[in-house]
């Protein structure tokens, strides 16, 4: 589905990742960790088109991606919540919620996505009319997952969806993310809270200074003694 071969991506002039190759399968979700600073985001950043590798291929589903304007890359079936949510916070929910369906605009279906919206986060629902900067911080993140997901995205990619929420509401969000997948769509997941996108990832990738460290099934990486030595504190 999705192929990431050789990537080198600058971020201010600097090398953020170096090389780095990931693959995502339909259906799956796959978990990209690591320390701050290894370069996850840039990852997603070059995948979306808001950052432009210097070297390397994006593919998915056959089709290239690496040059393309980021607008066209959501066209594909990409949908990206970066790290700041980026939410228009004087707007409504709702308002927030209907931007994510301007692909869909004219259609009498435009949205159809906000069922599954609704059912992932009713708190949204209950909310409608609220402007996005009276949300906490985690109801904002379910407005930008919900955003999102108003796109009906094949991929789904989430940069860091637990900073700065409260814990319970970090539960909340990695149960969605599982019923998501439940619901047909693929996820590309960015987290330095590893224990927990392990635990609902298929697999991982952990990212070190820009480069891929290790790879594999979720919970080989998770039973890996250096893994749960340097990152999970066990």
């Amino acid at each position: 589905m999705l192929s990431v071969r050789e990537v080198t991506t600058a971020y201010q002039g600097l090398v953020a990742i170096s090389a780095v190759s990931i693959e995502v399968e339909k259906g799956e979700i796959v978990c990209v960790a690591g320390a701050n600073g290894a370069g996850k985001s840039t990852l997603l950043k070059s995948i979306a088109g808001a950052e432009r590798p210097r070297s390397g291929t994006v593919t998915f589903d056959g089709k290239r991606l690496d040059g393309m304007a980021q607008h066209h890359i959501t066209a594909t079936g990409i949908a990206y919540v970066p790290e700041n949510r980026r939410l228009f916070p004087r707007l409504s929910v709702r308002d927030n919620l209907r931007l994510g369906s301007y692909l869909y605009r004219g259609e009498a279906n435009r949205e159809q996505p906000l069922d599954l919206v609704f059912t992932l986060f009713p708190r949204l629902q209950e909310r409608l009319e609220q402007r996005a900067e009276t949300l906490s911080g985690g109801e904002q993140q379910m407005l930008a997952i919900g955003r999102a997901l108003m796109t009906r995205p094949r991929l789904l990619m989430l940069d860091e969806p637990s900073q700065g929420i409260m814990p319970k509401l970090v539960d909340e969000i990695f149960q969605a993310v599982k019923r998501i997948r439940d619901a047909g769509m693929t996820v590309l997941i960015v987290e330095q809270r590893m224990a927990e996108c392990l635990e609902i990832a298929d697999r991982a990738y952990i990212l070190q200074t820009g480069r891929v460290l290790m790879q594999g099934a979720a919970s080989e990486i998770k039973g890996n003694p250096d893994v749960r030595k340097a990152y999970l504190g066990l």
